[in-house]
């Protein structure tokens, strides 16, 4: 009987914030970057909770329906005030472009959408988003401090064997040879269905 209640609460949980991603996705379909600029993005393959299932997995980390889970933020529909306000305290200076990171006072993931970023460093959003989730567990679960250089170097550990465990199923969007996704192993996120 908890463990049922249990797993309600962790699913309504899961299912409200995977739809409120996969809205900021379907507002992402202009292709504005923060700064005005008409540029190409990319956007996930794979549903965000199945890659925080994964990272925590690969962390033997169990997650838990009390610790909330972040909110995501893509370059291409947030401004860059709202960025530097958040990551300006935890990196101790102002950054003049949207970047990749985990705010961890604000318990928030900013994302760079932008199909050249990903293109140059042959790189998907889905590796990018478990790099960032390795800093969310790290924080949220461990109480690891992210100035600590072993937690970057964990991240980018994680985030390499993301890729590889899912080399077959995650693509870059727009660009590259398209592989085959085992829907049955791994759902993807369907932003067309919202």
């Amino acid at each position: 009987m908890v463990k049922a209640k249990f797993d309600a609460v962790v699913t309504s949980r899961l299912l409200r914030w995977s739809i409120g991603l996969a809205m900021s996705l379907c507002f992402n379909i202009n292709g504005v970057s923060a700064g005005g600029i008409r540029t190409a993005t990319v956007t996930l393959r794979l549903d965000p909770y199945v890659i925080l299932q994964q990272v925590a997995q690969q962390m033997n980390v169990t997650l838990r329906p009390d610790v909330p889970l972040p909110k995501i933020f893509l370059e291409s529909n947030t401004p860059l005030r709202q960025f530097q306000r958040a990551i300006a305290p935890q990196w101790k200076f102002r950054p003049h472009v949207f970047a990749n990171a985990y705010a961890a006072e604000r318990n928030e993931i900013y994302l760079s959408d932008d199909a050249r970023y990903y293109k140059k460093r042959n790189r998907t959003l889905d590796d990018s988003l478990a790099h960032e989730f390795v800093h969310y567990i790290q924080v949220r679960y461990r109480n690891d401090d992210l100035s600590d250089d072993s937690c970057e170097m964990e991240a980018i550990d994680m985030q390499l064997s993301f890729i590889e465990n899912n080399a077959p199923a995650v693509v870059a969007s727009g660009y590259g040879k398209a592989s085959a996704v085992n829907s049955s192993r791994l759902p993807s996120l369907d932003i067309s269905l919202l």
